[in-house]
């Protein structure tokens, strides 16, 4: 069955209306690594025009033909970096599909989020969809707040780090100055800010980057000032903070789910979150260098941890979502498992995980390591595809090894990279040498 695939990350939905540059960018982006997704037939909805060399060497790649794709960019050639409910309600839009889709008699939709304006236009265009009355209702939005993710883990009992919900500058001073004694640290959150962007860590100690945050702020308790930091944080779309404990931790990883139209519960995958410092001793936040999967933790973690994720996915199941569920956690220095934050939409590792399956087969992570290498240096995807042949590196099927060059980022002059290989040795050298190709 082709499906309709909306690229709409980075809605007002899933971070707020008030974006900063960095994720514009980053949902432009995602756009181009979502295409990923694709398979023969498929109408791609996407805020901006994705390169038909991308999509020529996805299909390639994946063994389908790409020139069965539809690409369809709202508003002519006007771009915006994100597809918002608006837009993707316009006369112009709904139009250009339907015209499309009375090509063939049954489709799907499969969005990054499941906005009210999609569960719109999947009654729009009479296609049905499980889960559509709880988007409808914004429903979906209750599983990418800060602050609804601690009211609902604690309904099925959750661990979390202590924590509190304030909508007001008083609330944030009593929240900080009561939480800070746990560990000497604090982690302040925008209620719907994503990919860590929305966060301040406050630490009474001398401390480099630490990871979930844009900033580690090294402050003096007695001198702490609420208003200023209130001020600073919150924007005229989001006046809630969620303080917490932070703890430092030995490992940071998420699971990924599934849930499907009749209620079923698919674990997806698993991966490690991996971060390194700046080179620029003045940046006050780590930097994010990918994923890797499957996870490495122990089989003790790893059902400890299943254990208590499923139980939050049965409740999202229950409340009447359907789709795609990852959810964030560490285990602490002194081993306690706690988890952070659920998101209802694509991870950053679906794409990740979706090549894998199709290019290795369903138990791949049983045989196979997979790496995201970001900001692997290129002027375009053609130059990294072109270098990777010529140094031996590009992905082969018959080997079930190498890399494959995910999507370009034009502005920062940099590609990011799939790695596949049998163990986690042999991928951290294929990535050594991907870091230092010119």
């Amino acid at each position: 069955m082709p499906r309709i695939l909306i690229m709409n990350a980075g809605t007002a939905q899933m971070s707020g209306s008030d974006l900063t540059p960095a994720q514009l960018s980053l949902a432009a982006n995602s756009a181009y690594r979502s295409a990923w997704f694709a398979h023969e037939g498929d109408l791609i909805v996407s805020p901006v025009v994705i390169p038909a060399d991308l999509l020529s060497f996805i299909g390639a790649t994946l063994n389908f033909d790409a020139s069965s794709l539809c690409l369809l960019v709202p508003q002519g050639g006007s771009q915006s970096s994100v597809l918002d409910d608006c837009t993707l309600l316009s006369k112009t839009v709904v139009e250009r599909i339907n015209r499309h889709i009375r090509q063939k008699s049954t489709w799907r939709l499969n969005p990054c989020y499941s906005t009210e304006g999609v569960a719109r236009l999947a009654d729009m265009l009479g296609i049905p969809q499980t889960g559509n009355d709880f988007a409808l209702q914004r429903g979906p939005d209750l599983l990418n707040r800060k602050s609804h993710f601690r009211q609902l883990a604690t309904s099925v009992a959750l661990p979390l780090p202590n924590g509190s919900i304030t909508t007001d500058s008083n609330e944030l001073f009593r929240a900080v100055t009561s939480l800070r004694t746990a560990t000497g640290s604090v982690i302040v959150k925008l209620d719907n800010g994503a990919g860590g962007v929305g966060n301040v860590i406050l630490t009474g100690n001398e401390s480099d980057p630490l990871p979930g945050a844009r900033d580690t702020r090294r402050i003096p308790w007695t001198s702490f000032d609420p208003d200023a930091l209130w001020s600073e944080m919150t924007t005229a779309s989001c006046k809630t903070l969620v303080v917490e404990s932070y703890h430092l931790a030995t490992s940071l990883f998420y699971l990924e789910y599934e849930i499907e139209d009749d209620g079923s519960i698919v674990f997806m995958s698993s991966g490690n979150i991996r971060l390194r410092k700046s080179a620029d001793r003045s940046e006050r936040a780590l930097i994010w260098t990918g994923l890797e999967l499957p996870s490495d933790l122990r089989n003790e973690q790893w059902l400890t941890a299943q254990a208590h994720a499923y139980r939050f996915v049965a409740l999202a199941r229950n409340l009447g979502y359907r789709g795609m569920l990852n959810i964030d956690a560490i285990f602490a220095d002194d081993g306690r498992l706690l988890f952070n934050e659920a998101n209802g939409r694509w991870g950053g590792g679906s794409v990740l995980h979706t090549i894998a399956v199709r290019l290795l087969g369903f138990d791949y992570s049983g045989c196979n390591v997979l790496l995201s290498v970001r900001n692997v240096r290129s002027g375009s995807l053609q130059i990294a595809h072109d270098r990777l042949v010529k140094e031996g590196f590009l992905f082969d099927r018959t080997r079930k090894e190498g890399v494959i060059p995910l999507a370009a980022d034009p502005e920062a002059g940099t590609v990011e990279c799939l790695v596949i290989a049998r163990d986690r040795a042999a991928a951290r050298d294929l990535q050594y040498h991907l870091l230092r190709m010119v």
